[in-house]
């Protein structure tokens, strides 16, 4: 997710350069956070499931693991509503 972070950081940079607009930083803000909010949702749940013995890559799971699985999608929901605050970034502008 690194990788992610510093392109979106990138583009933050080079998208005033380049198209000779600035962008909202309200939005910007938004969407940073929301995607750091949504990534750690999203990924930090899977520690507690690892320890917990859930095995990977299998279709379907004990109902023991469903709390943090539900957190886990919860976060990937926060991840994909921030990817929409950066389309309407872009289309805003």
């Amino acid at each position: 997710m690194g990788a992610v972070f510093a392109l979106f950081a990138a583009f933050y940079y080079w998208y005033e350069i380049l198209f000779g607009v600035r962008y909202n930083e309200q939005l910007g803000f938004i969407h940073f956070w929301l995607t750091f909010i949504g990534v750690n949702f999203t990924f930090f749940p899977m520690h507690f499931l690892g320890l917990a013995g859930q095995p990977r890559r299998v279709p379907d799971y004990p109902d023991k693991y469903a709390f943090w699985n539900g957190v886990s999608s919860f976060g990937s929901l926060i991840s994909v509503t921030s990817l929409f605050v950066l389309i309407y970034l872009i289309v805003i502008l």
